[in-house]
């Protein structure tokens, strides 16, 4: 608040001035009376003495006018003067008094909170937009505890806050709080107080403040949204991440930095990460990522860590090249923590080729004749050519000749029933999967060996277009087989009920128009309705009265494990073709 001092007034110029010409013009009017009297009443001088006299009065009055005129102007220039000191007195005062009250209104209803309290925190001053702010009038606040606008948690927090400054006198402090509004609503302030002394020596603390409510809501939102985000990572044991790849530096997420095994800092160098990557994965993944920077292309891919305690962990990566690198990263992604899953897929891939062993037990039943067939031929060739090589060797001489050219017929008989055996035996044990650069063509004729004697028996007339020069497939030999041998019995069985035409069935290998290895085997049985094609494939699901509907099923589940594909389709005549895909030996089929 501000006073005006009284200004004092000055007495007026004319009263002074008239006084002083009069004193003046008294002075000169005596002299000269003076000098008539000294002429009219003494002797009359000698004439120079009488002109000398004269003059001095002459001179007297002459020097007492100007004296009045010199007085009379320096009077009225000291008149000017505090003239216009006292005209700019009162026009400073004008301004102060319009001041006060500017700064006034401006206290009053700045949309900032003012506070004025004592040592004992008692409000001395408070401003009505404040005041209003909180939901009271000024004289509701003046003379009570500022505690009243507290909330009861942050009670001492304030109290502390005032000692600061108060033990701090003249320096400003700054803190956020919490108040309490009268209708019970918060409100958050960020405050800046200074403590100082009055004229008497009392301390009191000056407190302004700013309204961050908005602020904070901002500031908790975002904070619960990262607390939610970060629940959800860890949750779904995914993590995110930012590669600055002109720094090599990469910007985790906690969850990130918990797979990886790292303790959290807020950016982490490329080559300590690829440390971390198993050894057997390092060069597949450098040559991923390089690829991504050159093409600067969204990548994904998967590989396995090698932590400190020699345990293995398997991630998926997946990341986006980002358009807009003003921030300095240049891809964004997620990495997520797939040991789990993989483990899974172990223990189901198990379970499949337990269960694949059984169907190949089934399918070995199901082809004794055959089989039988098989090794008979060959077994009754060794029995027929030993009688005739013992009747050479009978001869007078003996006919070594062609002894030795029986013997090799034995000897060749014995291996083809020894190959045979040898299938079967590997279809019948339950072997780990062991997969190898392999020739299909060569996977397709031994299993024509297998079913020969199955398909005369049903009058079935077997075509073979194999296409020469196929790139090499990598598989497992024995899991190719029992798919090849599937799809053949499959087509046997369902051209059993054929009488009206030829049954024909067709094995046919070559290259598809996405340079993939395609085996097709197709029949001209009674064929498939469309909308069953996919279900065929369903575990359990058989059109065979007599089927488990596993099949088909595990037939799938071996090619996906290759890399490829395998459907049904209708014939556009009879029958049916199913057909299945292997990426070439070589393709980067990585996860």
């Amino acid at each position: 608040m501000y006073s005006v001092l009284p200004m004092m007034r000055y007495p007026t110029m004319s009263l002074s001035r008239s006084a002083e010409q009069w004193l003046l013009g008294g002075m000169a009017l005596a002299l000269a009376a003076a000098a008539c009297i000294w002429l009219v009443l003494t002797p009359v001088p000698p004439a120079p003495a009488f002109f000398v006299a004269f003059a001095l009065l002459v001179a007297s009055i002459v020097a007492s006018l100007t004296v009045m005129r010199l007085v009379g102007t320096t009077h009225s220039q000291m008149e000017a003067v505090l003239q216009g000191r006292s005209e700019a007195e009162e026009r400073a005062t004008k301004a102060l008094r319009d001041s006060e009250a500017q700064w006034k209104e401006i206290f009053e209803h700045n949309p900032v909170m003012y506070f004025m309290i004592d040592a004992s925190g008692t409000v001395l001053s408070v401003n009505t937009f404040g005041a209003a702010q909180l939901g009271y009038s000024v004289d509701e606040l003046l003379g009570q505890s500022v505690l009243k606008v507290f909330p009861n948690n942050e009670h001492q927090p304030a109290k502390d806050n005032v000692a600061i400054c108060l033990n701090n006198i003249g320096r400003t402090h700054s803190w956020e709080i919490c108040k309490v509004r009268r209708d019970g609503s918060t409100l958050w302030v960020r405050e800046n107080a200074k403590a100082l002394r009055l004229m008497d020596g009392r301390p009191i603390v000056l407190i302004a403040c700013e309204d961050i409510t908005e602020r904070k809501q901002a500031e908790n939102a975002l904070r619960q949204s990262e607390m939610y985000l970060a629940e959800a990572q860890r949750l779904s044991h995914t993590g995110s991440f930012g590669w600055c790849a002109g720094s090599d530096e990469l910007i985790w997420s906690e969850e990130t930095f918990r797979i990886f095994g790292f303790d959290k800092a807020p950016s982490i160098k490329r080559a300590t990460v690829i440390q971390r990557i198993h050894p057997d994965d390092r060069a597949r993944v450098l040559r991923t990522t390089k690829r991504a920077l050159s093409d600067w292309k969204s990548f994904e891919h998967g590989y396995r860590l090698l932590m400190p305690d020699g345990s293995v962990k398997h991630v998926h990566v997946r990341a986006h090249a980002v358009k807009d690198r003003s921030s300095g990263i240049d891809f964004v992604g997620a990495v997520s923590d797939v040991t789990a899953r993989k483990r899974a897929e172990a223990e189901l891939h198990e379970a499949q080729m337990n269960l694949a062993h059984v169907t190949r037990v089934m399918a070995l039943g199901e082809l004794a004749a055959s089989i039988a067939h098989e090794v008979s031929q060959p077994l009754a060739a060794v029995v027929t050519n030993a009688a005739a090589c013992q009747r050479w060797l009978d001869r007078t001489p003996p006919d070594l000749t062609e002894a030795r050219g029986t013997l090799q017929a034995i000897i060749k008989d014995g291996n083809r029933a020894g190959d045979v055996i040898q299938r079967v035996r590997a279809l019948a044990n339950k072997t780990t999967e062991q997969k190898t650069p392999l020739d299909i063509n060569d996977v397709i004729n031994e299993v024509i060996s297998l079913v020969q004697h199955e398909l005369l028996r049903h009058h079935v007339l077997l075509r073979l277009e194999l296409a020469p020069a196929l790139p090499l497939a990598f598989g497992d030999r024995i899991q190719l087989q029992q798919v090849a041998i599937n799809l053949v019995i499959n087509g046997v069985e369902a051209m059993a009920s054929v009488t009206d035409r030829p049954r024909e069935l067709e094995i046919r290998t070559s290259l598809d128009d996405d340079r993939q290895i395609l085996v097709a085997v197709k029949d001209c049985g009674t064929g498939l309705a469309s909308e069953n094609a996919e279900r065929l494939f369903e575990a359990f699901y058989t059109t065979k009265s007599g089927g488990m509907g596993m099949g088909l099923s595990i037939c799938r589940s071996i090619v996906a494990a290759h890399g490829g594909r395998l459907v049904a389709s209708e014939n556009a005549g009879p029958g049916a073709t199913f057909q299945f895909t292997l990426p070439p030996h070589g393709e980067d089929s990585s996860p």
